[in-house]
C-alpha cells in the first residue's frame, strides 16, 4: 500500500471508535483469491499511445496525482491474496511507465498548476521500481528479450530465496514504446510450481496482448486557453480518458467529482451535498472577510520561533509553489474530490491507515471512500462534510492551519450536519457524543487551557495525559459545538464575551500567521474555570 505522509495531508481520524472493529474485520483472512483470466483492454490513446488486456473483474485503481511511474493498478475484487506456504501473498498487477525523455520547461506563472514534485524520485527503469515497490528481498533469475506486437521487450523473472512452495515471483514485462520510453507490465503470483501455473498462463497472455496504438490529442486540452477550470477541466478529462473503464468525470459549479462509482443516485446525492455544504462554509466563512484579513495580514503579520509556526511558514512557500499566482477563489471552484467504491480500494489508492478520509492539499484533490458496506452512508456524509471543510478553508487563506481542537473540531462539527429536505440542519456529531460524556463523566477531559494549546503531535496521543486521539477529536468537537450554539440553546452561565473566541481565534491568525498569538487573544479574558464548568454541564445536558 501506498501511504501518505501526515506533512502531506490532513487525516481524517472520524472512524477512530471504530478502528478497533475495522482492524479485528481485516485480521479473518477471507477465501483465497482465483487466478485471473484476461478482460477489457486498458487503452491509453491520449498520452503514451499503448494497449493492453488487463484482469477480468479486477478493479482499476488509479496513481496519486503527481505519481511518476505508475500508470495504473489491478486489484481482486473480493478476495486479495493466496496462501505461499503457511502466509498470504496478497496479489495484483501494475502497469508503469519510465519516461527518461527530455521535458519542456514548465511555465513560472503558476496557471498550470503543480510546480515542483512531491511524491520522490522517478525510478529510471523497471529493476529500480520493483525494488522500490516489493522490497530488495528478490533475486533476479533471468531475463529474456523477444517482441511482442512489432514492439521491442524484455521479461525480467524475480523470486524470493528458499524453498519453491514458500516462494514469490514477480515477473514484469518491458515495452520499448520509444527511445527513452519504456513501459512495464508487473505482476506476482506464487513461486510453488503446482501453484504458478495456474497464473502464468493468464498473464502471459495479458502481456502478449500489448501493442502501440496512435495518440490523439483530446480536444478540450488543445482549447482549455488561461481559464483556470476548463484548464482542470481539460487535465482531468486526460486523466479518465487514460484511465477508461467506470471512472467518470462529475462537475458541480465549484467541484469536479472523480469517481467509478455505477450508484447513479449516490453521485447525484454526493454532487448536491458538496455544493450544499460548501453554502454552509461560505456563510460562516465569507469569501470578502478572508480577502480582507489577509491583506491586513500582508503588513501586520509577525511570525514566530516556535515549531508549529515555522512548519507553518514551509507550508507557505510549498504552497506558493504549487498553486502559483492562480486567484485563490477561482482555484477554489475548481475543487477535486475523488471517491472510490469501498474501504480497499480507498487505502490500495493511497488512504493512511485508520482514516476514512483526507484532503491531500499537495495534490490539490480530496479521498474518500463510499462506505455503504460497512459503517454506512451517513459515515461517508460525515466525513465528506469533515474533510470538504479543510478543502475549503485551505483555498480560502492560502493553507492556513490553527490548531488542531480548532480545525479538527470544525470540521466535526460540519460532519454532524444533517441533511433534511435538500438542505443542511446543524445537529450534533453522533460518533463524538458518548465518547466526550464519558470523559466528562469519568472527569478524564484534558483541561480545555490546555487542549486548546495541544500541537498536532499531542492532539493525536503525544501528551502529558496519556489522551488518545479519539478523545481529543472527541473534546475539539464537543468545545466548537459549544462555543456556536452554547447561547441558543441556553447553557449554563453564558457569558457573551464567549461568542468572540473563534472570530478572534480566527482573525488573528489570518492576519499574523502566528498560532501562539491566535490563541493568547481569543481566550485573553476568558477565566477558563467558568468556561469549562459550564461546557462540561452543557456537554452532559445539551
Amino acid at each position: 500500500m501506498r501511504t501518505t505522509t501526515t506533512s502531506v495531508v490532513r487525516l481524517c481520524l472520524a472512524l477512530w471508535p471504530a478502528l478497533c472493529v475495522l482492524i479485528a474485520t481485516a485480521s479473518l483472512l477471507p477465501a483465497q483469491v482465483q487466478a485471473p483470466k484476461a478482460g477489457k483492454w486498458y487503452e491509453d490513446s491520449v498520452d503514451l499511445g499503448f494497449k493492453i488486456k488487463t484482469p477480468a473483474e479486477w478493479g482499476l485503481i488509479p496513481p496519486q496525482p503527481g505519481e511518476l511511474n505508475l500508470i495504473a493498478k489491478f486489484d481482486p475484487p473480493l478476495e486479495k491474496y493466496v496462501l505461499v506456504g503457511d502466509k498470504p501473498l496478497y496479489v495484483n498487477t501494475h502497469l508503469v511507465k519510465f519516461d527518461r525523455r527530455p521535458k519542456p520547461e514548465e511555465t513560472k506563472d503558476g496557471k498550470e498548476g503543480r510546480k515542483i514534485n512531491l511524491t520522490g524520485a522517478a525510478r529510471k527503469d523497471v529493476s529500480a521500481w520493483v525494488a522500490a515497490e516489493y522490497g530488495r528481498g528478490f533475486t533476479l533469475e533471468g531475463t529474456k528479450d523477444t517482441t511482442i506486437n512489432k514492439v521491442p521487450c524484455t521479461v525480467y523473472d524475480w523470486v524470493t530465496p528458499g524453498e519453491a512452495k514458500d516462494s514469490t515471483r514477480i515477473r514484469a514485462w518491458s515495452y520499448k514504446l520509444a527511445e527513452n520510453l519504456d513501459v512495464a507490465f508487473v505482476v506476482n503470483f506464487p513461486g510453488d510450481p503446482k501453484k504458478s501455473s495456474k497464473w502464468e498462463g493468464p498473464y502471459e497472455s495479458m502481456a502478449k496482448s500489448f501493442g502501440s496504438i496512435e495518440v490523439k490529442q483530446l480536444a478540450s486540452a488543445a482549447a482549455a486557453g488561461d481559464d483556470l477550470r476548463a484548464q482542470k477541466r481539460a487535465k482531468l478529462q486526460t486523466e479518465v480518458a487514460k484511465l477508461g473503464g467506470d471512472w467518470k468525470l462529475y462537475e458541480t459549479p465549484n467541484y469536479f467529482v472523480l469517481t467509478p462509482h455505477k450508484d447513479k443516485m449516490f453521485v447525484k446525492e454526493l454532487l448536491e451535498r458538496l455544493e450544499a455544504i460548501r453554502s454552509q462554509y461560505e456563510v460562516d466563512y465569507p469569501y470578502e472577510k478572508a480577502q480582507e484579513l489577509r491583506k491586513a495580514g500582508e503588513t501586520l503579520r509577525t511570525g514566530s520561533s516556535s515549531e508549529d509556526d515555522r512548519s507553518k511558514k514551509a507550508e507557505e512557500e510549498m504552497t506558493k509553489a504549487i498553486l502559483g499566482s492562480g486567484d485563490p477563489r477561482e482555484l477554489s471552484k475548481c475543487s477535486v474530490v475523488r471517491v472510490l467504491t469501498d474501504q480497499s480500494a480507498y487505502h490500495s489508492y493511497g488512504g493512511p491507515g485508520g482514516s476514512a478520509g483526507y484532503w491531500a492539499w499537495t495534490q490539490q484533490e480530496l479521498v474518500l471512500y463510499d462506505d455503504q458496506a460497512g459503517g454506512g452512508r451517513n459515515d461517508t456524509w460525515a466525513v465528506l462534510n469533515h474533510e470538504a471543510f479543510h478543502q475549503y478553508i485551505f483555498y480560502l487563506y492560502g493553507n492556513i492551519s490553527p490548531h488542531s481542537w480548532y480545525n479538527e473540531g470544525t470540521g466535526d462539527y460540519y460532519s454532524g450536519f444533517e441533511w433534511k429536505g435538500g438542505r443542511f440542519v446543524a445537529e450534533k456529531f453522533k460518533w463524538r457524543v458518548d465518547t466526550v460524556r464519558e470523559l466528562v463523566r469519568s472527569n478524564q477531559f484534558v483541561p480545555l487551557q490546555d487542549l486548546v494549546r495541544f500541537t498536532q503531535q499531542e492532539y493525536y496521543g503525544q501528551n502529558k495525559y496519556g489522551a488518545g486521539g479519539g478523545q481529543n477529536y472527541a473534546q475539539g468537537w464537543s468545545l466548537i459545538y459549544f462555543l456556536r450554539t452554547g447561547k441558543k440553546k441556553g447553557a449554563k452561565n453564558w457569558n457573551p464575551e464567549w461568542e468572540k473566541i473563534l472570530d478572534t481565534y480566527f482573525k488573528t491568525l489570518a492576519m499574523t500567521g502566528n498560532l501562539n498569538q491566535a490563541v493568547e487573544d481569543a481566550f485573553r479574558g476568558i477565566d477558563m474555570a467558568v468556561l469549562e464548568e459550564s461546557w462540561k454541564d452543557y456537554t452532559a445536558t445539551k
